[in-house]
């Protein structure tokens, strides 16, 4: 019997998104219906969604099921002709915005996974007419002719997220300016911060990653923002990122906070915290130099006097013990639990009423929410 093939995360999520641009176009442009998720299997081109998406399974039949029913709800009355979602005006923008705004990640200033399109050539056609004027055009021009294009159904960009609910909810983006945030009249506030430094049976060290929970009062409601804190990646030395995820909402994270803005937000509240990893110890020698111990006692007392939930661990001593096991076996995972340290020490060093802001303005930025994020849809 053949080995199932294996497929890497970036396989798996490159092919569900082509599904559901697989999945739009049969809704909105062939006007298929879809009464129930069966009826998605007997589609007489249900074949084609299987070549797209060879690991496809029951969740994800379902997943797309929920997903076609909001977007007919939402757009049953547009006329797309086009659902991209790599080459073509997917390959345009983020050339765009990278080579005449530096923006080196597009997802950074609009996570659209799929651009809905009623006529691609035109719609490409004005956006390198109005970037191509007289003098220097901004992002915020861009926005505001894409924000005019999504009113008026020409161009609609949808981010995806696999839906955590009974029923997909859409959600507008940078739709309004008259509804864009202003960051200063929000209030929300740290109600715990987790970092837990004990070790497993073992040498593997309690959690790789830390958390920080934001409480925010919204519409009257209570939401709470779980930060989660860790490495771009887990197998190699690597700078931290910044991901929240809404209660009630664990499958569809919201976003990363982007980084650029990230380091100018640490800049405006004075932080001192450089998300560099080569700044910190990458090996046991390093680490055990009097400056490293040093700080890293200077760094325990504050985590501790501050409250932060430590885990299992009960000792300076036992900290720089577990460290050492950890440099010993993964150096790159101990490198990042000292960043991670090292971030909560610089954090917890300044005011409480700029931590907290410091926080909203993140929480806003991983949702690209704000002037100088693109406009798009939210589909989880």
């Amino acid at each position: 019997m053949m080995a199932e093939k294996k497929y890497s995360p970036a396989e798996l999520t490159r092919m569900q998104e082509l599904g559901s641009a697989w999945i739009f176009r049969r809704v909105l442009n062939d006007n298929i219906r879809y009464a129930n998720a069966n009826d998605i299997r007997k589609d007489k081109k249900y074949n084609e969604l299987v070549k797209i998406y060879p690991a496809i399974n029951s969740i994800w039949v379902d997943n797309y099921f929920k997903q076609q029913k909001t977007m007919f709800n939402e757009f049953s009355k547009s006329s797309f002709k086009e659902f991209n979602r790599e080459g073509g005006f997917m390959d345009f923008i983020t050339n765009l915005v990278r080579t005449k705004f530096k923006i080196s990640k597009k997802d950074s200033w609009d996570p659209a996974d799929i651009w809905l399109i009623k006529d691609e050539s035109k719609v490409t056609q004005d956006i390198k007419k109005a970037m191509n004027k007289e003098g220097m055009a901004s992002i915020a021009e861009l926005n505001a002719l894409m924000r005019t294009m999504y009113k008026q159904r020409r161009l609609v960009g949808v981010s995806l997220k696999l839906i955590s609910g009974k029923v997909a909810k859409y959600e507008e983006v940078n739709i309004d300016e008259s509804l864009f945030p202003d960051v200063k009249n929000y209030n929300f506030n740290i109600k715990s911060i987790t970092n837990k430094l004990g070790l497993k049976t073992g040498d593997e060290i309690e959690s790789q990653d830390t958390r920080v929970v934001v409480e925010a009062k919204e519409d009257n409601l209570m939401t709470y923002y779980d930060f989660q804190i860790k490495p771009n990646t887990t197998s190699r030395y690597a700078n931290l990122k910044f991901e929240p995820t809404a209660k009630g909402a664990a499958a569809a994270r919201i976003g990363k906070v982007p980084l650029n803005k990230f380091a100018e937000l640490l800049d405006d509240y004075d932080v001192k915290f450089k998300n560099a990893h080569q700044d910190y110890p990458m090996t046991e020698e390093q680490f055990n130099s009097d400056e490293s111990l040093s700080y890293l006692k200077k760094a325990y007392d504050k985590l501790k006097k501050s409250k932060v939930d430590l885990g299992d661990l009960k000792s300076l001593d036992d900290l720089i013990t577990n460290l050492r096991v950890v440099f010993s076996k993964k150096p790159f995972i101990a490198n990042s639990k000292l960043m991670q340290i090292n971030f909560l020490f610089n954090i917890l060093s300044i005011s409480k009423e700029k931590r907290d802001d410091l926080f909203t303005d993140m929480t806003f930025l991983a949702q690209k929410k704000g002037r100088d994020f693109g406009p798009f849809g939210k589909l989880y």
